[in-house]
């Protein structure tokens, strides 16, 4: 079997890169109770795909790497892959959320877009 090219710059790079700056910006964009449903589906995709479905298409992989990891790596940043995996995975929504939170219901700031 012949293992799958992994292309680090293609399309599903930009499209992930693009996802990721809308969701590390989402305190700022998005009403906090729309980032609960997102983070819903987040966890609804992890536990259909085991992970995210567009690294699965990316590196063919779903449960060891997160999207910013080979980067990060390639950049020469030593990072202990599972404990990278689990905070941004799990730790991450969360801290984003009550950014928003925080920004949205104690600052009363209005989000850019929806």
């Amino acid at each position: 079997m012949d293992k799958k090219e992994i292309k680090y710059f293609g399309i599903i790079f930009w499209v992930h890169l693009i996802l990721v700056l809308f969701a590390y910006l989402s305190p700022f964009l998005f009403n906090w109770k729309i980032m609960v449903v997102a983070i819903i589906f987040l966890f609804i995709q992890y536990s259909l795909v085991g992970g995210c479905i567009l690294n699965k298409i990316q590196f063919n992989n779903t449960k060891d790497v997160t999207f910013l990891y080979p980067y990060l790596k390639m950049l020469g940043l030593n990072l202990d892959p599972y404990k990278f995996k689990i905070f941004i995975r799990y730790h991450l929504p969360f801290i984003l959320l009550l950014i928003a939170i925080i920004w949205q219901i104690l600052l009363n700031k209005a989000p850019l877009l929806f």
